[in-house]
């Protein structure tokens, strides 16, 4: 569903630099900690309250469409949140700048399936997008995917197998993990309606 422009969203994020990074030069401090990254992180349920559980642990936000990551934004400064940034921007931009090894986790939380084959690139579970979450991750490092969506599911399940990434858990109706997972705003709703969330677990 296409996100209804806001101009206020968008003009926070010019407003607000403490939280939005709209370069990012990893050798600032702020990556010098234990990092995570979400790339499609919508308004931010998720990575809001991953961060607020883990003080000690950095995140990185991924938002390529503007209006929501303004929203995302001004929820992060509304909590106080210093342990989160925001990059308001394709993760295209930024992946030949990330150093490999660097972070512990990444997250891909219901992101866009592109259903159609002539799409299949633009799916963030493409092998070149796995090539480069595979280069970046730490060794040890975790991929955690999850979807609603079968067809995405079952095309992850296939392409994966194609990385160096190992397969540590797939779990076609996943029961959600009070302790070590947090919802987005999508999953709520999904999981109200009773509908059936996957999950895949790959480690470098």
């Amino acid at each position: 569903m296409r996100a209804k422009y806001r101009q206020w969203a968008v003009d926070y994020l010019d407003e607000h630099p403490e939280v939005v990074l709209n370069s990012i030069d990893f050798k600032d401090a702020f990556f010098k900690k234990p990092l995570r990254m979400e790339i499609g992180s919508g308004k931010g349920d998720f990575i809001i309250e991953m961060a607020k559980r883990n003080p000690k642990i950095n995140f990185l936000a991924v938002e390529r469409v503007r209006t929501i990551a303004g929203i995302m934004s001004k929820k992060i400064v509304e909590e106080g949140l210093t342990n989160v940034k925001v990059f308001p921007n394709d993760i295209n931009i930024i992946f030949e700048e990330i150093p490999s090894n660097y972070a512990d986790i990444i997250y891909l939380n219901f992101v866009d399936p592109w259903p159609k084959k002539k799409h299949a690139k633009r799916r963030l579970t493409f092998p070149t997008f796995l090539n480069h979450y595979y280069r970046i991750l730490k060794d040890g490092g975790l991929l955690v995917f999850k979807s609603d969506n079968d067809g995405l599911f079952e095309y992850t399940n296939e392409v994966i197998l194609e990385t160096k990434l190992k397969v540590l858990k797939t779990e076609e109706s996943y029961v959600f993990d009070e302790e070590n997972d947090a919802m987005t705003e999508y999953e709520k709703k999904f999981r109200n309606a009773g509908q059936n969330i996957h999950r895949i677990i790959a480690q470098k």
